[in-house]
């Protein structure tokens, strides 16, 4: 491979990265890993190891983070792989847990979380355990599904009623 065709698509890739998230809120977005990589055919970044992603009050950190490009060089999904831990603030409520991976959808304001997710309301002084979760921050929708053997495990607080 071309050495400088590599560094240059590198540059390319980091400088859609950086416009693409700086549009997607007004906050700044700082990704770190030990290991980062991108691939211009496929329009996909890559940030491997140790992987960590802070844009405002919202951090998500996994194994593997990967962010997917359109062809007008926007992010249209972010994912997040292997023992992702987060804590986010979405629509006035507050989130933190894990999961085995996370996708994000910015165009459709969708959050996914599978494989062992646990979910902690903060705010309301909520718990799910759950297989597989879709949050829909424009509707306020949330789908959680279980498993066989896993099921749906929803922990919540509600008022005396005196």
């Amino acid at each position: 491979m071309n050495e400088q065709f590599g560094v240059i698509s590198m540059k390319t890739i980091f400088i859609y990265i950086f416009i693409s998230l700086s549009l997607l809120k007004a906050d700044i977005v700082d990704i770190t890993a030990d290991y980062f990589h991108a691939d211009d055919i496929t329009k996909t970044a890559y940030f491997e190891g140790n992987a960590h992603i802070k844009q405002g009050s919202n951090e998500f950190s996994s194994s593997k983070i990967i962010v997917h490009f359109n062809k007008k060089k926007r992010a249209t999904k972010y994912e997040a792989l292997g023992n992702v831990e987060f804590d986010l603030i979405e629509n006035g409520i507050h989130y933190v847990g894990s999961a085995q991976k996370i996708a994000y959808s910015p165009n459709d304001s969708k959050y996914y979380f599978f494989g062992d997710v646990i979910l902690k309301d903060l705010t309301n002084n909520r718990k799910i355990s759950a297989q597989e979760i879709s949050l829909d921050l424009k509707t306020g929708l949330a789908d959680i599904k279980g498993a066989e053997k896993k099921p749906v495990h929803f922990i919540f607080e509600i008022e005396d009623r005196k």
